[in-house]
């Protein structure tokens, strides 16, 4: 018997429901395919087919922190599966152990079957660099805006602009540090946009 005959890769699964109250995303990467399939509507993506795998920081808002994986064929479909998943209208579970290990799986078995697909972590320039330019005008604005309340006296005002200043900018550094576009290779996972 050939001692290079590779053993078949293990099907993984993973699911969630990205919205309260919305069907269950099943997902299932087998050896050749990723097969997605939301009630009757199923999706398979030849792994030799898929040319782009993107992963992000993706967060709800301060209190759900989730990370994202797009998907594109060379054909056009897509599919975008998160590590958050909704129970009820304010319940979530958070499944980062096993987002990590589906997207790991799914970007090294991509990689193998077309080497020339794009593993890109982040959001791309033109949104990263907008962002930073709008924020920080943004923070300059509240700073202004707290010096100013300060000159005036009012309280209320200068610690408000003061207590939005930090929250926003807190929220800025971490997602636009962690959303930075890169590119990167199956064996070098970027941690900034897994959980």
């Amino acid at each position: 018997m050939p001692t290079d005959i590779m053993p078949k890769a293990a099907t993984i699964r993973y699911s969630h429901r990205p919205k309260p109250f919305a069907a269950e995303l099943e997902l299932e990467l087998t050896a050749h395919e990723l097969i997605a399939t939301r009630g009757r509507s199923i999706q398979r993506f030849p792994l030799t087919a898929i040319e782009r795998v993107n992963l992000r920081f993706s967060p709800r808002n301060t209190a759900h922190r989730a990370f994202a994986c797009s998907v594109r064929a060379t054909d056009g479909k897509s599919v975008t599966f998160d590590s958050l998943s909704w129970k009820s209208l304010i319940e979530t579970e958070k499944q980062n152990d096993d987002y990590t290990r589906f997207v790991t799986a799914l970007c090294a078995r991509a990689e193998q079957a077309r080497p020339q697909v794009e593993l890109v972590a982040g959001v791309p320039a033109w949104k990263f660099w907008g962002m930073l330019v709008a924020g920080l005008a943004t923070l300059a604005a509240l700073f202004a805006m707290a010096i100013y309340s300060l000159i005036d006296r009012s309280w209320f005002a200068a610690g408000l602009a003061v207590a939005l200043f930090g929250y926003l900018g807190f929220w800025m550094r971490d997602y636009l540090t962690r959303n930075r576009p890169a590119r990167f290779q199956a064996g070098a996972m970027p941690p900034p946009v897994l959980p």
